[in-house]
């Protein structure tokens, strides 16, 4: 670990907005916010770094929803660095989905960056998620992220004291954890212009960074919920390099953090932790409490889960197998119809009751979906044309059809 009193910090200022789709406000709402925070980023052709648009991809959609024809500018943005997003589709609870959940989240977020052209940066962002399984590096490496980049459910005393370790799943996957300051994603939001307030508030920041700082490569997150990029963010990056000298503080981006802080660990021997991380208490808060909330539409969620990995994505391999169209797309309109109830503070019930009451459509939707799947499929199988035998009654038969969804055999 560094010593702060004699070496000095390479700080990555990374400016962004941490986006709740819905909470206090519905999405419809927030999607008017959001369309006018993206608006501005196009306008101005002055700023030249980037601006992370959170972990996930849907926020996209709900753009192009409004402004379609900025399409192709938002790719060029994506490709040049100028915005991120992503990987996620959204940034979802990740322990009261099932794993598939979360696989089908990550492949969803691909899928809309890739209609794009344009990738994630390699971190797997959960910036504001209330505690992550004992898999996710599993997942992270399967998709190619070799840092996680988290806050809650970590940090105190009972994990080790710097900001970087090396996280083991069960399966023996690792992946390098980076853990956001007691403040989170907020802690470098509303930067100051005048020198001496940015030397105070510099003087405060480094005080935490520094003891934590196991390589001397620290992020310096610059927003907020629903946050617009920082108003004269030049100017008061500039107050805070005069204050922070010999610190380096480096307009940046979440992808070239991640680049400098794998060069900076390289072959470093790093503390290991493994297991679940859901305990921050004395760090900072969890929100554990969220999983008793909204009850019903948990285990709804479980139910329509079930059904398209258990019922719908089964029975249509098997149709399209036996020469039935392909429903792949379908299952995709399913997926993401779930996903979207995904979201940290709408499946955990910390939202508004309208967002709640959304939410129940949207679930209905997704399981409206998945057995709509289902029973086509299973009528090909079967070989029933319904717009036939309605003129073919004389050639009707019975078809008893036993199927297992269950991944085991079973009489």
């Amino acid at each position: 670990m560094t010593d702060p009193a004699s070496s000095s910090l390479e700080v990555h200022l990374v400016s962004h907005t941490h986006w709740d789709r819905e909470w206090y406000l519905p999405a419809s709402r927030f999607r008017q916010r959001l369309v006018a925070l993206i608006d501005e980023l196009l306008a101005d052709e002055t700023h030249q770094g980037s601006f992370l648009l959170d972990g996930q991809a849907i926020v996209l959609e709900d753009y192009f929803a409004i402004r379609r024809s900025r399409r192709d500018e938002i790719a060029v943005r994506l490709r040049d660095g100028q915005l991120e997003a992503g990987p996620w589709y959204v940034l979802a609870d990740e322990l009261i989905p099932g794993a598939e959940a979360l696989v089908r989240n990550l492949l969803a977020g691909r899928r809309v960056l890739r209609e794009l052209h344009a990738s994630s940066s390699s971190v797997l962002y959960c910036p504001d998620s209330f505690g992550h399984p004992a898999a996710l590096p599993t997942l992270a490496a399967g998709f190619g992220f070799p840092l996680i980049i988290l806050w809650r459910g970590y940090g105190g005393g009972r994990w080790p004291a710097g900001d970087v370790v090396r996280w083991r799943a069960p399966d023996g996957s690792e992946a390098l954890l980076y853990h956001l300051p007691r403040a989170g994603y907020e802690f470098g939001s509303s930067l100051p212009i005048a020198r001496d307030e940015s030397a105070e508030r510099w003087a405060r920041m480094r005080a935490e960074l520094a003891p934590r700082a196991v390589t001397g490569v620290v992020l310096l997150p610059n927003g907020a919920d629903h946050h617009r990029r920082q108003e004269m963010l030049p100017e008061a990056t500039a107050a805070l390099a005069a204050a922070a000298h010999p610190d380096a503080i480096i307009t940046s981006s979440l992808g070239r953090f991640a680049t400098a802080l794998g060069a900076a660990v390289g072959e470093t021997s790093l503390p290991v932790v493994s297991g679940e991380l859901r305990d921050s208490y004395g760090y900072t808060w969890t929100l554990q409490g969220t999983f008793a909330t909204r009850a019903h539409q948990k285990r709804a969620n479980a139910r329509t889960e079930r059904l398209l990995v258990r019922e719908a994505e089964p029975w249509t391999a098997i149709a399209w197998s036996r020469g039935a169209p392909s429903r792949r797309l379908l299952v995709e309109s399913a997926w993401a119809t779930l996903l979207a109830c995904h979201p940290h503070d709408s499946l955990c019930g910390c939202s508004i009751d309208a967002v709640a009451r959304t939410m129940d459509v949207h679930l209905e939707d997704a399981a409206v979906q998945g057995r709509g799947v289902r029973d086509d499929a299973l009528l090909d199988i079967a070989g029933h044309d319904p717009v036939r035998a309605r003129s073919a009654r004389r050639d009707w038969r019975e078809v008893v059809v036993v199927r297992n969804p269950a991944p085991r055999s079973r009489g």
